[in-house]
């Protein structure tokens, strides 16, 4: 862990943070993060492997970057990756000030006085004086291209109160789940041995510490005709998106007219993926390196999810879903991701009941490692001050730990899919807010706990897309494979989370009052601050039309648990969640042959699946191809050429990022867009 390695690592950190937001948002390019292998990090990872080390080896051999450094320098801004984009700062501020704008707009808001529930501090409320200098230049901005304001013109004042609340909070989670990745990473690796592709790419990529300029995959021509042959269709459809009449290399597959055959398919919830969809390399290249049950699983989500939600409609059952109220879809996701984190808990139990008896000084007969230790009594602390934290906010203490313990099955389990299967894009389609309605209802919890609840989900998980934990999960795999110390690392992670996250919310405040945030962004802008408090209305309305109101906003806490109703919807399709990945589980622990991987359950009918689906059904046709009539050496061989599609797709969307900047500095306009991963 040297030096400069700390010190380029902290300067990738800061250019994540104070530039994410720009590059999302304003510029309209790829994102910067955007996933779980995000183009500004191991893109410039793939530049600095190809470009920088053999530079310095030339210069002077002993110069060169070593497996430790490279580390060391793309762990740190991937514990970054949270700050600048859907993971934290692209919501984080609209969904503070927007309500208030909206409210004016709603009279049924207005009617039943929804933002009178929320707590004070949690929003930003400015004065009826200062309204126009807090709001409406957050709207429209108040800089031109000619001058820009200065950091002093920012309404730091109005901002401070909510500010003070919640970015301790978040702070206090992501730290401690730092900890819990501390834990949890040694189980998974030494016990359970988790495949950790994304890791892995970053590992071949690396290479051993040799004297050579490239490591020796990097020189095999099957890397470098991978690297081109990608790197040159992104160019080629690049060019296309800024010059219309230019060629197209095209990389989508398109039978919507067969929509037609099938109605009742093709309009069942998720659907569309198996009708439309763009071949991703990358998603190809990361199904050629993963068990062939897990690639099978994906490829055939969409199948299932589409068969699912087409018998569903055709016996009239309803299968309803919002993205963050409660209903049927929520309901059978939650129950599935219950079913891992009952999964993870079993498999590890051992280990787990080992680390925590250390962590609070009980002495065994087992040596646990160090870092694992202290990482559980970090993420105990930062779990008691989390719901310390919330109970001051207006959430009763047992609905607190609730709360708690949702956040964390939800990043935990994001994790899991993540370092055991490669998909480095995953959206869980349930929020706390569903689980708390579903599990309690809207009586026990009343209007006020609600809107405390709504608001954690606006800022701790309504996208988590570019949550931490899995970004942890990957760096201590990565640090562990060129022997980077973890502990040390774990908190030189958190320092440079804690500084980026301070130096690009300024950034990302200056940047909205200097340009005006609008409704550039309208998921951020427009979807994210009003659908919280519409969920917020529907359930004071509907109390209000049952004579429950007045005493939902008064009972005492035992009155509270007494007036608990759970929704049979809601648990009838978690009980059937959780059911599916427990047979699924155990179908493939009893058969070898089993071909599914219960992780079908955990993805089916989502966003990101819809997308890749038909990416990994590829990937499985490929790597079942190779195997079957090429054999274990064909199979081991190719590898380099697989790096090399993931290094090419990577490096594509890295070359349009820098040319849509240099193109927006010269000219203030924003350049053509083109994306390489989803939006």
């Amino acid at each position: 862990m040297s030096v400069r390695a700390i010190l380029i690592g902290l300067l990738l950190a800061l250019f994540v943070a104070l530039g994410g937001h720009f590059n999302d948002v304003y510029m309209r390019q790829t994102y910067m993060v955007g996933n779980f292998l995000p183009i500004s990090v191991i893109g410039i990872l793939v530049v600095i492997v190809l470009a920088v080390k053999p530079l310095l080896f030339r210069l002077k051999p002993r110069w060169r970057l070593r497996p430790g450094e490279l580390a060391v320098i793309v762990a740190l801004p991937l514990a970054v990756c949270v700050v600048p984009g859907s993971g934290f700062l692209r919501t984080f501020t609209p969904a503070l000030v927007m309500p208030r704008t909206y409210e004016q707009q709603k009279p049924a808001w207005q009617q039943n006085k929804v933002l009178s529930y929320v707590p004070s501090g949690l929003l930003v409320r400015p004065n009826e004086t200062d309204e126009e200098a807090v709001i409406g230049r957050f709207l429209e901005g108040s800089g031109s291209e000619h001058r820009h304001i200065g950091l002093a013109d920012v309404p730091w004042r109005a901002w401070l109160p909510a500010l003070l609340r919640w970015l301790p909070l978040f702070l206090t989670v992501m730290i401690g789940l730092i900890g819990l990745s501390l834990v949890l990473h040694r189980q998974w690796t030494t016990h359970e041995h988790l495949v950790y592709p994304v890791a892995e790419f970053v590992r071949l990529l690396i290479g051993e510490d040799e004297q050579r300029a490239y490591p020796a995959l990097l020189r095999t021509r099957l890397f470098w005709g991978g690297l081109g042959t990608i790197l040159t269709v992104h160019v080629v459809n690049g060019l296309q998106a800024w010059f219309p009449t230019f060629i197209e290399i095209p990389h989508r597959i398109d039978i919507t007219p067969f929509r037609e055959l099938f109605p009742t398919l093709s309009s069942a919830p998720g659907a569309w993926g198996l009708f439309r969809a763009t071949v991703y390399f990358s998603v190809v290249a990361f199904a050629y390196f993963l068990p062939s049950d897990i690639t099978l699983s994906f490829g055939l989500a969409n199948v299932f999810a589409a068969l699912f939600g087409a018998a569903l409609i055709r016996y009239g059952i309803t299968y309803q879903w919002t993205w963050i109220g409660s209903g049927e879809r929520p309901g059978l996701m939650f129950g599935a991701y219950a079913g891992l984190a009952l999964l993870i808990l079993y498999t590890g139990r051992a280990f787990y009941r080992r680390v925590l008896l250390r962590a609070v000084g009980v002495r065994g007969k087992h040596e646990v490692e160090t870092s694992a230790v202290w990482g559980c009594r970090l993420f105990l602390a930062m779990s008691l001050l989390g719901v310390l934290m919330m109970a001051s906010m207006g959430l009763r203490w047992p609905f607190a730990l609730c709360a708690m313990l949702a956040i964390v099955l939800t990043f935990v389990c994001m994790s899991r899919i993540c370092a055991e299967s490669g998909l480095f894009f995953i959206q869980p389609t349930w929020q706390t807010t569903a689980v708390f309605l579903g599990l309690f209802g809207s009586a026990a919890l009343g209007p006020r706990m609600l809107s405390v609840v709504v608001m954690l989900c606006l800022i701790l998980t309504i996208d988590p897309r570019e949550a931490m934990m899995p970004f942890v999960i990957n760096v201590l795999r990565i640090a562990e494979n060129s022997n980077v110390r973890r502990g040390r690392l774990a908190v030189l992670m958190g320092g440079t989370l804690v500084g980026c996250l301070l130096a690009g919310l300024v950034a990302v405040l200056w940047l909205q009052y200097d340009r005006g945030a609008g409704l550039i962004d309208t998921w951020a802008t427009k979807s994210v601050p009003t659908m919280g408090f519409e969920l917020v209305n529907e359930e004071v309305q509907s109390l209000a039309t049952d004579g429950m109101l007045a005493r939902a906003e008064t009972m005492n806490l035992c009155a509270r648990i007494l007036a608990i109703r759970p929704r049979k919807n809601f648990v009838g399709f978690a009980a059937l969640g959780f059911g599916l990945f427990g047979l699924c589980a155990f179908l493939r622990i009893r058969f070898s042959k089993w071909p599914l991987h219960p992780i079908l359950f955990l993805v089916w009918g989502t966003y990101p699946i819809n997308a890749f689906g038909t990416s990994f059904l590829i990937g499985w046709i490929v790597k079942m191809l190779v195997v079957r009539f090429g054999g274990g050496n064909t199979y081991q061989h190719l590898k380099p050429l697989m790096v090399g599609i993931i290094a090419g797709e990577l490096l594509g969307g890295l070359v349009f990022m820098v040319v849509g900047a240099i193109y927006y500095a010269v000219t203030g306009f924003p350049p053509a867009q083109y994306r390489i991963f989803p939006g």
